[in-house]
């Protein structure tokens, strides 16, 4: 069974690092000091800052993928509006295709409200360019 939960423990941590540098090998090494001062970072986000957090899936007590949430208040319409935006996606290079991200995702935004607005999730949208030549003369 799945389950998502916040990151709480220094050990959730490490798990969700590992799964990060192994998600982006191009963008940071595997080196252990890497490792540490991601894992440093990540906790003091968590902990100094209320805008972020991080959430983990985990699938039989083993954390499989996690994300990075970000909480802020948005001006619509001189109206303040609570706004939240993923910061980070990474799932565990062992369960790829398990749509470990997606159920992520879905957990914490309606999926079907984007859908029915076409706003970022949602079927591909073409788009058809004419040149004016193109068109009869009159």
């Amino acid at each position: 069974m799945r389950v998502v939960e916040k990151l709480l423990k220094e050990q959730d941590f490490l798990s969700f690092v590992s799964i990060v540098v192994g998600a982006y090998p191009g963008r940071m090494d595997g080196a252990q000091s890497t490792k540490e001062q991601l894992k440093n970072l990540f906790m003091k986000n968590q902990n100094h800052d209320e805008s972020l957090n991080y959430y983990g899936l985990w699938e039989d007590d083993k954390l499989i993928g996690g994300m990075r949430l970000h909480d802020f208040h948005m001006n619509l319409f001189s109206k303040m509006l609570p706004i939240g935006g993923v910061g980070l996606v990474a799932v565990d290079l062992l369960h790829k295709k398990e749509k470990v991200a997606k159920e992520l995702i879905q957990h914490f935004f309606d999926i079907s409200l984007a859908k029915n607005t076409h706003f970022g999730y949602g079927p591909r949208m073409y788009q058809y360019l004419v040149e004016p030549l193109s068109f009869p003369k009159g």
